[in-house]
């Protein structure tokens, strides 16, 4: 009897606690979710306010689409190539690989005193 009475009372009293706890713990990511959402709106608002102006409609059309107005000169920048790294065997491409590998292997080891 006394077992059966003490089933009940961890049923009622101490299995919801644990549902309890992980809510709370539920609730502060949820919120954590909802401060970064309204953060990211606040700065979607500020945007739209932003293209609701002359000025804003007139800077997005530069962005995305290149437009250039009466006076204007366009001039594309295109991204500088990547360095070749398989240079031949040799003086002086030997140094010139040792200063690439030496600049990919990042910053040596610290020496223990």
């Amino acid at each position: 009897m006394l077992l059966v009475i003490g089933t009940i009372a961890a049923a009622v009293f101490i299995l919801p606690m644990g549902t309890w706890l992980d809510q709370d713990e539920q609730l502060v990511q949820r919120q954590a979710e909802l401060d970064e959402l309204q953060r990211v709106n606040g700065q979607l608002a500020g945007e739209v306010e932003r293209l609701g102006t002359d000025d804003g409609v007139r800077e997005a059309a530069r962005e995305e689409i290149g437009f250039v107005e009466d006076g204007d000169q366009r001039s594309t920048i295109l991204p500088l190539p990547g360095v070749p790294s398989d240079l031949p065997d040799g003086w002086p491409y030997d140094v010139v690989t040792q200063i690439f590998a030496a600049r990919t292997a990042g910053p040596a080891p610290a020496v223990a005193d």
